[in-house]
């Protein structure tokens, strides 16, 4: 009964109203799905950072109690690496746009480019942070070769490749399945916002 009657309400409104209510309806799934990611970035920022503070602690430890050199040297190179890990998730932070902004389209245009920033930083990370540690591994590697059995060089080694990989990976799927989408549909709502 109910929706007989929203049905003859929605017929018999004009195009203008039809087209407000679409635009208000996509203004509501837009803000639902940035409140999402905006959610999830978050709590990734959150765990990764917490994760190189924990190494970087752990690597202070280890470099008062590792004998060699060139452990050591390893060592503090990957806490220079951890702390531009927490430098850069804190530069993306600074690009997320407030809820109170002037208006609606100045909004959209916000976390269109916080967006952007998100794909660029997934879409480096490799670059920045994944790629570094092969050089760091490789002299940790040299330090220890004659000091420890051979298959658990290899293992480690093994071990950090695979986990580049699979971040390489997972950042490349992040981009395509919850980054590009949101882009399109901010550019999509802006475009009708203009019109």
């Amino acid at each position: 009964m109910i929706e007989d009657e929203l049905i003859k309400i929605w017929q018999s409104s004009s195009n203008q109203e039809r087209v407000k209510f679409e635009k208000s309806k996509l203004m509501i799934e837009l803000q639902s799905s940035l409140g999402r990611l905006h959610r999830w970035w978050k709590y990734m920022e959150l765990f990764e950072v917490a994760l190189a503070v924990i190494g970087i602690l752990v690597c202070v430890f280890i470099i008062f109690k590792v004998p060699f050199v060139l452990v050591k040297t390893a060592i503090a190179l990957m806490i220079i690496l951890a702390i531009i890990l927490i430098i850069k998730y804190k530069g993306v932070r600074r690009f997320k746009p407030s809820d109170l902004e002037d208006n609606y389209l100045e909004y959209l245009k916000k976390n269109r480019q916080y967006l952007e920033v998100q794909k660029k930083f997934l879409k480096t990370y490799l670059y920045w942070g994944i790629l570094p540690a092969y050089p760091i591994m490789l002299l940790c590697t040299i330090a220890v070769w004659e000091k420890v059995p051979l298959h658990f060089i290899a293992f480690n080694s093994l071990a950090v490749i695979a986990v580049g990989i699979y971040g390489y990976f997972l950042n490349k799927k992040r981009v395509k399945n919850e980054i590009n989408p949101r882009i399109a549909r901010v550019d999509k709502l802006i475009k009708e916002l203009k019109e």
